[in-house]
């Protein structure tokens, strides 16, 4: 299995991705699991970028770092009370049983790798001299993929509507 083409920025995203990852689980304070969920978000974009995708690595920081995570630590924040309540009450989960679950996880992970079969690099379709900039995505949108946008569009619309009617109150 030849790594070639894989220069060290993917390298160092990569391990970054992967500690954050396990950041965000092995943390003991939730907040501190959305610090790392942050790092793991802006990671992603630099891979993005990697990708020269520079338009999904602006919404990715701009939705998902910027919008969603704002709502996580919300929520975080709200429930950290309910957090310091849990942490009293000592797990009734047998040390043997975890032990046992972490080694049938760890077989699989090792099944599923060595079985795995990879294809053969593919070099990306970069020709074009704006790929994956707004202007490259918004001409393909809007001409290629204007009836799926549309379409998408519609549904989105329709479960608003439908979000309204069913959250609105009798009176």
């Amino acid at each position: 299995m030849a790594l070639a083409g894989v220069s060290f920025i993917q390298w160092l995203l990569g391990a970054m991705l992967i500690f954050s990852s396990l950041g965000v689980i092995l943390a003991k304070k939730p907040m501190h699991s959305g610090l790392f969920f942050l790092l793991v978000l802006l990671t992603l974009a630099g891979f993005y970028l990697e990708l020269s995708a520079q338009f999904i690595a602006a919404v990715q920081l701009l939705i998902y770092a910027g919008a969603i995570l704002v709502i996580f630590v919300f929520v975080i924040v709200l429930f950290q009370d309910a957090h310091a309540q849990i942490i009293k009450y000592a797990s009734r989960c047998k040390p043997l049983w975890l032990a046992l679950a972490a080694f049938a996880l760890t077989l699989t992970l090792v099944a599923v790798v060595f079985s795995l079969t990879l294809p053969p690099t593919v070099a990306l379709h970069t020709d074009k001299p704006n790929f994956g900039t707004v202007q490259s995505l918004g001409i393909d949108l809007y001409s290629q993929f204007f009836f799926p946008f549309e379409v998408a569009s519609l549904v989105i619309l329709l479960a608003i509507v439908g979000v309204i009617y069913f959250a609105k109150k009798e009176s």
